[in-house]
């Protein structure tokens, strides 16, 4: 009860804060937007246009809030690293994915790995409960959104409907953008969610819409089956690019991180589902497509709902992200690590054995077979921490998860709101620490099961 509490006063002091409506969520499915007027022990007041008068709901009945959309500050930095903690218990028994924080890495030591974060400022995180840690450079986005409604054209306008920063299919039709400049070399990425089996089409390198002669790639994903159209005005190489593929593990999701990697240059394309490669393609025939005009839309007669979100593109270095499942590494070349060493990923794609001793003043020193050697944080892509001690995080009472834009999200115990609306929480991760809200796009309660209930 006492959380309860805890977490509705912390609702209210965000929402209350929020310059646009938030959408209440009910663990039925059920959704109604508008703005929270206030919380009382287990119930919540909410104020809608669709209602006549503020109505009154049990907390128990709502699943989470979302909260608005607030564009990303930015950053004077040239890299981010990924933190991905060891799973806790239901993560591991559900399969679920672990913790992930992003910041710049400032340090890494025995027993601590510092990160700077815009959302929560320095945090020390404890090494022994860190699974792995990736390095990306910073591609400043071309575009992000959408804003506004008609960041995309909706056609035909009944078709899409724009709400809290998010596209929601409604009927047939698509949502279209085109882009005054596309990079050489780009990743497009959105978060997809979606009810039952997901059934969408992704047209990209395309033409106009509305010019007369299309042209351009399409991937069509169906109930786990995704392929590769390509369209050209001359016809050349015209038709499907590659083979069919399966993918099954969507089926046990309704929400996804999708990035798309297309290199005009080379014909390359990759995308990804998560951190899963769903398929790659290289069109072989010239000339490839470098169109500047993206389309998301559905099948012809699907009624499956679907909502795009997080819409970012970015210029992209050329080098697909390395996957957890797909490394097939050569055993002489590549032998397993000893105690106490780590298999530490270059960009460049070479692969180093070593021990990490510490990273600092953007170096890292590290101890192979060999000799000692530093490199700049910058070279790393991705290494995995040998812990002195594996552990990981306990599940509490009164634990949130607060979900990023990205569709990362990460786990704590909420403490307190503050008077200027930033959100207080403990983990065994990295203590206490201070959140910006405009992190977020969701606080989730209720988040483990009560015995006999799934």
């Amino acid at each position: 009860m006492k959380f309860f509490f805890l977490f509705t006063m912390a609702l209210s002091t965000l929402l209350s804060k929020a310059e646009e409506t938030a959408m209440l969520n009910f663990t039925n499915g059920d959704r109604l937007n508008g703005s929270l007027v206030k919380m009382s022990g287990d119930d919540i007041f909410w104020k809608s246009a669709l209602l006549q008068n503020e109505a009154k709901f049990f907390l128990q009945q709502v699943q989470d809030i979302t909260l608005p959309f607030f564009d990303t500050p930015q950053q004077n930095i040239d890299h981010v690293a990924h933190i991905r903690f060891n799973p806790d218990l239901r993560q591991q028994n559900e399969n679920l994915p672990s913790d992930i924080i992003r910041g710049q890495l400032v340090a890494v030591n025995a027993d601590n790995i510092i990160l700077n974060t815009w959302f929560a400022g320095q945090l020390t995180i404890n090494r022994n409960m860190v699974k792995d840690l990736e390095i990306f450079d910073i591609a400043t986005p071309i575009y992000s959104g959408p804003s506004k409604q008609d960041d995309w054209k909706i056609l035909p306008e009944s078709s899409w409907e724009w709400e809290l920063n998010r596209y929601i299919r409604r009927s047939e039709g698509m949502i279209s953008k085109t882009f005054a400049t596309i990079p050489e070399r780009y990743c497009l990425s959105f978060v997809g969610e979606w009810k039952n089996d997901l059934n969408i089409k992704l047209q990209f390198a395309a033409s106009d819409v509305e010019e007369e002669t299309q042209n351009g790639y399409t991937i069509n994903f169906n109930s786990g089956t995704t392929y590769l159209q390509k369209r050209s005005r001359d016809q050349q190489g015209s038709g499907l690019i590659g083979d069919y593929t399966r993918y099954p593990a969507l089926r046990s999701k309704e929400k996804s991180v999708f990035r798309l990697f297309v290199d005009t240059s080379t014909g390359l394309i990759a995308f990804f589902s998560d951190a899963d490669l769903v398929q790659q393609w290289n069109d072989t025939n010239k000339p490839y497509l470098s169109g500047k005009s993206i389309q998301i839309s559905q099948p012809n007669g699907n009624t499956t709902p679907l909502t795009i979100s997080r819409i970012v593109l970015s210029e992209w270095d050329g080098i697909l992200p390395e996957q957890e499942n797909g490394l097939h590494l050569n055993s002489i070349n590549n032998p397993d690590p000893e105690k106490d060493e780590q298999r530490i990923h270059l960009r460049n794609g070479d692969i180093l054995l070593g021990k990490v001793h510490k990273i600092e003043n953007s170096e890292i020193n590290l101890t192979t077979r060999f000799n000692e050697i530093k490199l700049p944080v910058s070279r790393i892509k991705k290494l995995a921490l040998a812990p002195n001690e594996y552990d990981e995080r306990l599940l509490q009472n009164g634990d949130i998860r607060a979900w990023f834009h990205d569709g990362d999200y990460v786990t704590f115990r909420l403490e307190e709101i503050t008077a200027d609306g930033k959100i207080k929480g403990y983990s065994q991760h990295f203590g206490t620490a201070t959140f910006n809200p405009h992190a977020f796009s969701r606080l989730e309660c209720n988040i483990y099961p009560l015995p006999g209930k799934k």
